[in-house]
């Protein structure tokens, strides 16, 4: 969502209403302006709760017991991320991955709390700015799809989103000055129950 919708609450309505039976999972990119929970649309500010919560339960059946994933870059405050010198002991990116998944499969009737399910892969931190390139485009933005090409089907989705972490904690800043170095600490809230792979779905063979 590109600085917001002028009927961003008609759009996931819609969305969420959407038949997503054929569907494993749903996914949401929001790239806007934003305070912490807050998102900014064309026309006014909204809660992040109100674009989350169509798609709950009761709202959106045909996700339920399915992931529903965000990923936010916007601003969560205004403090600036401070640089601290540290000596890294392990190698830049372990390149190894899961290869199998937990197993864990899907029993019709179990009861389940509305928030499960949902992961929100955040730019920054509570609290603090988020940051760009103005020719490249948002750190968070760019390592993730590096990530996410490199890797999106062979590594499990919470180890890529450590990648990106590390990618934009270590690899990106913009320097003020010697003594002030403008960092960026992306964040992950996760209410996952299961392990995801984003590999080739198979075709249904069945008559």
């Amino acid at each position: 969502m590109e600085q917001g919708n002028n009927n961003h609450e008609v759009g996931t309505q819609a969305s969420a209403a959407y038949d997503h039976s054929d569907c494993d999972c749903f996914g949401c990119a929001i790239l806007t302006h934003g305070r912490e929970g807050l998102i900014y649309a064309t026309d006014r500010i909204v809660p992040l709760e109100a674009l989350v919560s169509p798609f709950q339960r009761d709202n959106c059946p045909t996700l339920v017991g399915k992931p529903k994933l965000f990923f936010i870059q916007a601003c969560r405050g205004t403090k600036l991320h401070r640089r601290m010198d540290v000596t890294d002991s392990t190698s830049s990116l372990d390149r190894s991955s899961e290869n199998s998944e937990a197993g864990m499969g899907e029993i019709p009737y179990r009861r389940i709390p509305v928030q499960a399910d949902f992961l929100f892969s955040y730019s920054t931190v509570p609290g603090f700015y988020s940051w760009r390139n103005s020719q490249e485009g948002s750190w968070y933005i760019q390592a993730l799809c590096i990530v996410m090409e490199n890797y999106g089907s062979k590594m499990e989705l919470l180890h890529m989103l450590t990648q990106v972490n590390r990618m934009v904690a270590y690899d990106f800043e913009s320097c003020s000055d010697e003594d002030f170095t403008e960092k960026e600490m992306p964040s992950i809230a996760s209410m996952l129950t299961r392990y995801i792979f984003f590999r080739p779905k198979k075709p249904d063979i069945r008559g």
